[in-house]
């Protein structure tokens, strides 16, 4: 996040406008623009990217606070902080299902201003990281020649690259929330009876399955694969069971 954050004003009220516009300014921050109008917001926050938008809840025109709040949220991932007054419930009911980032409560204090936008700004700055933590996971899990296959501590696929997909015969978004028994179906090659499910062996204790356990491995469309495997719990610092990881790969030339 920039040092000298850049900031768009949505307040239809001239003197509270000016009023903020001279806080803001006074404590570093940019002014992008002040519009009065959720049509005006929109365009703005388009155009000129700002790094938070201070919303009024109540606009005159066709488009209020909250509606303009929800398009700058939904289609440019620009946080909001919400300026608000005397809303009626309603209103503050839409505008809590918004996700907005913070409250600025009129008359504006110069104080609760540059507290509450360093905590929205801190905020944003964080799920900025979030997201490219997690492209950079989903790269990384796309690039894997391995297949991986992720759960929750209740057995349900989260997560399944590519390799996964291919040897599974599932594609990952028909596979979340499924069983990981359902997606990854095991049996031994010699009895023919299903393999033990690894997230049964983690459950009951063992904190990794065996190192390459050979098996067969029975795609949705009925190809069997000689595969070996290994598997390991997710769990928290608190050793809290998270979810199982599993990883395998087709063991060439097996009979």
């Amino acid at each position: 996040m920039p040092q000298k954050a850049r900031i768009l004003i949505v307040e239809d009220e001239p003197l509270n406008a000016r009023i903020l516009e001279f806080q803001l300014t006074r404590l570093g921050y940019s002014i992008v623009a002040v519009v009065a109008s959720g049509e005006e917001a929109v365009k703005l926050a388009t155009t000129g990217r700002p790094d938070i938008v201070l919303m009024d809840v109540q606009l005159e025109g066709a488009m209020d606070g909250v509606e303009a709040a929800t398009l700058i949220r939904r289609c440019m991932g620009i946080p909001v902080v919400y300026l608000t007054g005397n809303s009626d419930e309603q209103t503050m009911e839409r505008a809590r299902a918004t996700d907005a980032f913070a409250y600025l409560h009129k008359p504006f204090q110069e104080g609760d201003v540059h507290s509450t936008l360093q905590m929205a700004l801190d905020r944003a700055e964080m799920e900025e990281r979030l997201v490219d933590e997690h492209r950079w996971f989903a790269a990384t899990l796309r690039s894997i020649t391995d297949g991986v296959i992720a759960t929750d501590a209740t057995g349900g696929v989260k997560v399944l690259n590519p390799a996964a997909e291919q040897l599974t015969g599932w594609n990952e978004e028909e596979a979340l929330g499924r069983d990981l028994s359902e997606v990854f179906q095991t049996f031994d090659p010699e009895t023919r009876q299903p393999a033990e499910c690894v997230l049964k062996r983690l459950l009951h204790g063992e904190t990794a399955a065996d190192s390459k356990t050979h098996c067969l491995l029975l795609s949705r469309t009925g190809t069997e694969t000689a595969i070996e495997h290994t598997a390991t719990c997710i769990a928290t610092d608190s050793e809290d069971m998270r979810g199982v990881l599993v990883a395998f790969s087709e063991r060439r030339g097996a009979v």
